[in-house]
């Protein structure tokens, strides 16, 4: 039984050491701008105004 404990604790061990790729923490993201284009973004159009009639 306490084999089996220090092959647990070495395999979670290990697995806690080589699952992080410290390369991918210091790549950088550039954001992009939509469509290819580098101009602003326009506001989404207004809401539809609210139907009028028997709302209850």
């Amino acid at each position: 039984m306490k084999k089996l404990s220090i092959i647990l604790f070495t395999v979670f061990l290990n697995f806690a050491f080589f699952s992080c790729n410290p390369e991918s923490l210091t790549d950088e993201v550039a954001p992009q701008a939509c469509c290819g284009e580098s101009e602003e973004i326009p506001p989404p159009p207004p809401p539809p105004p609210p139907p009028t009639g028997n709302g209850g």
